[in-house]
């Protein structure tokens, strides 16, 4: 399939109007009305995207790591999960399924929790020996209200390299059956040009996954934010099963304000926690932006999605246009510590600002709401959900799945 028109009068084209050019060429823009109609009444569909999982890629993250640390990072003191020597936990019913959203607690010697964790809808759950300074004798217990505590002592083994460990139960497992969707927006000024556009798309992303879980009961809220001397810093809406409701509070948000690149982020993923979330759902936090924060508050963005981890919220990040490289850092390892999505808007729709390439291996690029819509079924039943051939736009990399095979590429994207 061809690539998109990189051009900026596709939207124009696309919405059935008189196609608008650039600044500065020979044909002029046209009249107010119709400028209107292309900013006024964009349509879902239009956006595109591209994703990577760093959890499927754990080498490449590393390389990923040790490449910015050492490079256009150094000056900055940025906190990040060594993946080497990962433990895999995989947690099974009695017919060695997966078991969604047990409670996985990581205790000392004394029986004392240090790190409660949350299978999500694949069963799986990850420990990182450096980061979480697992010990010797440490224990990893398993619980639900549906069987008994299943107890497992890590060995040393485990510990010094890692692997995978299975944990198999003597019940049935439950399928999820409720989600609680939140969106964390960056409403600063720098993602006007891409706004009313998101919210269409993620408009119709919402009704896309309600329409291909029917099964599952689904809540939304939302959390906008900007920074410190705008209007408001973060404005949020609390969880509702009232999609119409909530459709109409998405579409009323506009893009103003900021004035330099960092942005408020941590203080939105602080009122995100403060949500009341539904123990009993697969949570998961989806946060747009193109910002860092100030690097005096990446501390504490850092320990919001630290202890996004320890509740079971997966973060699903989706950078915007110009994102520069320490908030994809950032972003990057949030998604990956919560076993969540990175994904990155791309300039193959002709939309917005100019679209920072991701410092990744492989992707794949397709239109932004089918791809969100695949990574929230994805996260819902637990089974990797891949585009059709004909929905890709273009490939980058060996993509395989989303797994990058880098012995038959180079690494120039890095």
């Amino acid at each position: 399939m061809k690539p998109y028109l990189k051009t900026a009068s596709l939207a124009a084209l696309m919405l059935g109007c008189a196609p608008l050019a650039y600044a500065g060429a020979d044909t002029p823009y046209q009249s107010d009305a119709e400028l209107a109609m292309v900013e006024d009444k964009p349509q879902s569909g239009q956006l595109t995207a591209g994703d990577y999982d760093d959890i499927l890629n754990p080498e490449l993250f590393k390389q990923y790591v040790n490449k910015m640390l050492q490079g256009q990072l150094k000056t900055k003191d940025l906190p990040w999960v060594d993946a080497n020597n990962r433990i895999n936990i995989r947690v099974e019913d009695n017919q060695g399924k997966a078991f969604p959203l047990a409670d996985v607690s990581l205790k000392d010697s004394a029986g004392e929790k240090v790190l409660p964790l949350r299978t999500a809808a694949d069963g799986m759950t990850y420990l990182y020996p450096h980061y979480d300074d697992l010990e010797t004798g440490h224990i990893l217990s398993v619980s639900s209200d549906s069987f008994d505590e299943v107890q497992t002592t890590l060995t040393p083994e485990l510990i010094e390299t890692g692997g995978d460990l299975t944990i198999a139960l003597a019940t049935q497992r439950t399928p999820i059956d409720k989600l609680d969707l939140l969106l964390t927006i960056d409403a600063t000024g720098s993602m006007g040009d891409e706004m009313k556009y998101l919210q269409v798309e993620l408009d119709a992303i919402v009704s896309r996954v309600e329409a291909s879980n029917p099964g599952v009961d689904i809540r939304h809220s939302l959390v906008v934010y900007r920074d410190k001397g705008d209007d408001y810093v973060v404005r949020d809406f609390p969880f509702t099963d009232d999609i119409q409701t909530f459709k109409k509070t998405l579409g009323a948000q506009k893009a103003t304000g900021g004035g330099d690149m960092p942005e408020a982020m941590h203080t939105a993923m602080t009122a995100g926690l403060k949500m009341k979330w539904r123990e009993d759902a697969l949570k998961v936090n989806l946060l747009v932006a193109d910002a860092p924060p100030h690097d005096r508050h990446i501390a504490e963005t850092w320990e919001a999605g630290s202890i996004s981890r320890r509740r079971g919220i997966h973060i699903v990040s989706l950078s915007g246009s110009g994102v520069d490289k320490t908030a994809e850092f950032i972003m990057r390892g949030m998604s990956q510590l919560t076993q969540g999505r990175y994904l990155f808007l791309t300039d193959d729709s002709g939309i917005g600002n100019g679209h920072a390439e991701p410092t990744v291996d492989c992707y794949i690029v397709t239109r932004l709401d089918g791809l969100v819509t695949r990574v929230l079924n994805s996260l819902i039943t637990g089974e990797r959900e891949e585009p059709e051939p004909e929905d890709i736009i273009r490939s980058v990399g060996n993509y395989q799945s989303g797994v990058c095979a880098v012995e038959a590429q180079t690494s120039e994207n890095q």
